[in-house]
């Protein structure tokens, strides 16, 4: 079971950034955000700080990045299933 997880989470994390390159052209909210994203990026890089903090603060935004790939593919994964139970309901499919 985990290695099927392991291999459907990396197939729709690929599904998913192809789809979002499409989609995000036509959210402004997700401009917004990357706009300040970049934003708080320059800010920090900016910052002086101990080669230690700005260590244990990059470790702390790659976990944070781990965990939203992680919830990200797990939420594509959901919605695709929800979908087919959604077509199985409607006698379109039978699973």
């Amino acid at each position: 079971m985990n290695e099927l997880l392991k291999t459907l989470k990396k197939l729709s994390w690929n599904r998913w950034e192809n789809s979002l390159v499409d989609i995000k052209k036509f959210d402004p909210e997700y401009e917004q955000a990357m706009d300040r994203v970049v934003e708080f990026e320059q800010q920090y890089e900016e910052i002086e700080l101990r080669p230690e903090d700005r260590t244990a603060i990059d470790g702390l935004l790659n976990a944070l990045d781990d965990i939203e790939e992680c919830e990200v593919s797990l939420a594509y994964l959901v919605g695709m299933a929800d979908c087919l139970l959604i077509l199985d309901g409607l006698d379109l499919i039978q699973l």
